[in-house]
């Protein structure tokens, strides 16, 4: 019996064997099928292809075949006509003709004793009819590019002042301003600037603006305007007085703004104006007084992020710049005054980047700091004059991190005048970005990591989408509601309730994260890194202030948890046009980036988008390195392309 028993045992088990190894080999048909499948669709798409090929060559054979045909007729009929003309030259009449014209007996005897020239007529079968033979130039093969470069080369080197979109397009400003207030304002409204005392009038009935905003201009080389207005702002000659007058009788709103000067000397032009703006609250008491109305508002000095940013200058930073007079004697070698007397504005927004510090005396313009600050140069400002080889006027160590840290402070003049033209009776209407942040999970860390990024950032994305792996949707959305109030959107890869799943991988995860995004622009997220409270409210300022579709950081810290070290990786990538950032910090326009797709690859895809990028034209801008700390194992190409920055108690100055 029990031998029974165990032989019974023995057929089931080989039984069950028998059905799992079937079982497997169905599925290994299945797949094998679904792959020859794809790879027959993928062979009668290449036949249909070259069928159609085929076709286009045949008949462009016969359309050079019959233009041959053509061509060798024409050439037959030209020579027919050639021919007949000679015939004609060459006959005895034609000879006699030409002898009588003369009027020579001589000629005209020898061309009647002179015998007929005859010519041979020609032939068709002289003129080939077939195209001529052609060979194909040789065409060197393609090596296939399977790798981006290992250090990023610049598309475009060199600050430029760029034209962009304005911030209020459907209000026009007439402006009396100088170059560095021209620079500030014109990507605020439509802003008209040339016209003068001589052609104001015409300037009010092509343009009919919307409000006259005139500055205290002062004489110099950023005079605006070309210096017409100088007289009438000075009170010698009424032409200010009378465009004014004009503006109130149209309805133009017209505004005063004392940017600088005595204010004496601003008073008696500034009273005709309907309103009246200075730069701080103690002057505004003095002007009320000086005024005696309330009409006087408060416009503060700031500055332009289209125009005032750290993107780089042309060559690397070097020297120092001085400010105002920060020395008691001459300044030494490698020192140099940052703004002279004859320089353009222009000629300024290069120099504030082209220096390694800016070193301010006590002295120096206010307005000038700002702008030396927003655009990320290290700035010590002393308080009172030094000698040339004072300490003082060596770059610091961490002069990088304080001149971030000052680019972040900078104000923006944007959201300063919106309360202002609500003020004087304007709209003030502005379009806003939205941000999409989106990130794929694979795991509870991961979970939670991201929930912990989210929660330190100072600005929160307006709509998060979550594609995870391995959680319940209900588990990661109810996690989520924790940290983020806005729109959620929030799938699960795989099929829900099969029997297994199918390893999806982490760029077909964001991709299919991406086409959810509905934002104006998208972050992306990875839950493996680190990333600072700054992190999107530094990107979004860099978005404001720059030409590109896509903004991120080929220069970052990354950390080696074999040795504990940290390493910056590509230090001279920062704040400059490149052919790549890193994929886990990109910040991109939406549209721009769902066209072009995220590759369904593990941790290639952001090379994969970064080739796509180069080869659409599509324009990248590398920003600053801090804020993002990168988690990975050593690489070679990591190891040569970057600068050992200490162990990780330096950690925190990364997340600046």
């Amino acid at each position: 019996m029990s031998e029974e028993l165990e032989s019974t045992r023995q057929a089931l088990r080989a039984a069950v064997s028998a059905a799992s190894g079937a079982a497997e080999l169905t599925r290994l048909l299945a797949d094998y099928q679904e792959r020859l499948a794809r790879a027959a669709e993928a062979e009668a798409g290449a036949v249909t292809r070259a069928r159609e090929a085929e076709a286009r060559l045949a008949a462009s054979e016969k359309q050079a075949a019959k233009l041959a045909k053509q061509l060798a007729e024409q050439r037959y009929q030209a020579a027919v006509a050639q021919w007949r003309l000679e015939s004609v030259q060459g006959s005895k009449w034609s000879k006699l003709g030409d002898a009588i014209h003369t009027k020579s007996p001589g000629e005209v005897a020898r061309s009647l004793r002179a015998p007929a020239r005859r010519l041979s007529a020609p032939k068709r079968a002289d003129f080939d009819p077939a195209p001529p033979a052609l060979e194909p130039e040789p065409v060197a093969p393609v090596v296939p590019e399977t790798a981006g470069p290992a250090l990023s080369t610049p598309l475009a080197e060199g600050f430029v002042v760029p034209k962009g979109p304005l911030a209020r397009p459907y209000l026009t400003v007439a402006a009396i301003v100088d170059r560095r207030s021209e620079a500030l304002f014109r990507y605020e409204w439509r802003q008209v600037t040339n016209f003068g005392p001589d052609n104001w009038q015409q300037m009010l009935d092509e343009h009919r603006p919307h409000l006259l905003f005139v500055e205290s201009v002062q004489a110099g080389p950023l005079q605006g305007n070309g210096g017409r207005w100088l007289p009438e702002l000075a009170g010698r000659e009424r032409g200010l007085r009378d465009l004014i007058e004009e503006c109130g009788r149209r309805g133009i709103r017209t505004v005063f703004w004392h940017s600088g000067g005595p204010i004496s000397a601003a008073v008696p032009m500034a009273a005709y104006f309907d309103h009246v703006l200075v730069t701080s609250e103690a002057r505004a008491r003095e002007w009320r007084a000086a005024l005696r109305h309330d009409r006087v508002g408060i416009l503060p000095h700031a500055v332009q992020p289209r125009v005032h940013n750290p993107v780089a200058a042309a060559g690397d930073r070097s020297g120092v710049g001085l400010l105002g007079t920060p020395l008691l004697g001459d300044p030494a070698p490698g020192q140099s005054p940052l703004v002279t007397g004859k320089a353009t504005y222009d000629d300024l927004l290069t120099a504030y980047r082209s220096v390694s510090l800016a070193v301010a005396g006590p002295d120096a313009d206010a307005r000038t700091l700002l702008e030396v600050a927003a655009c990320a140069t290290p700035l010590t400002v002393l308080p009172a004059a030094v000698e040339p080889g004072d300490p003082a006027l060596a770059v610091p160590p961490g002069a990088a991190v304080a001149g971030h840290r000052a680019w972040r402070e900078s104000v923006p003049v944007t959201p300063l005048l919106d309360p202002i033209l609500d003020w004087i009776g304007l709209p003030s209407v502005r379009a806003t970005t939205t941000i999409t942040a989106v990130a794929a999970l694979s795991g509870q860390a991961e979970l939670d990591a991201l929930l912990s990024t989210l929660r330190s950032q100072r600005l929160t994305p307006g709509q998060l989408v979550v594609v995870a792996e391995g959680l319940d949707t209900s588990v990661v959305e109810k996690a989520a509601r924790t940290v983020h109030q806005g729109d959620l959107v929030v799938r699960e890869t795989g099929t829900a309730g099969a029997a297994y799943r199918t390893a999806v991988t982490r760029g077909a995860a964001l991709d299919r994260a991406l086409r959810l995004a509905e934002g104006d622009l998208v972050a992306i997220l990875d839950p493996r890194d680190t990333y600072g409270e700054h992190y999107l409210s530094d990107l979004i300022r860099h978005v404001t202030a720059v030409d590109a579709d896509i903004i991120g950081k080929a220069s970052y810290f990354t950390h080696m948890p074999e040795s504990g070290a940290t390493l910056l990786r590509q230090p001279a990538a920062a704040h400059r046009y490149l052919p790549e950032v890193a994929g886990p910090t990109v910040l991109a326009r939406r549209p721009a980036l769902q066209a072009l797709g995220i590759a369904d690859m593990s941790d290639e895809w952001d090379e994969t988008l970064m080739r796509q990028c180069r080869a659409d034209g599509i324009r990248v801008y590398s920003a600053d390195p801090y804020s993002y700390v990168q988690r990975r194992p050593v690489t070679q190409a990591l190891l040569t392309s970057s600068e050992l920055r200490g162990y990780f108690p330096a950690e925190p100055l990364a997340l600046i």
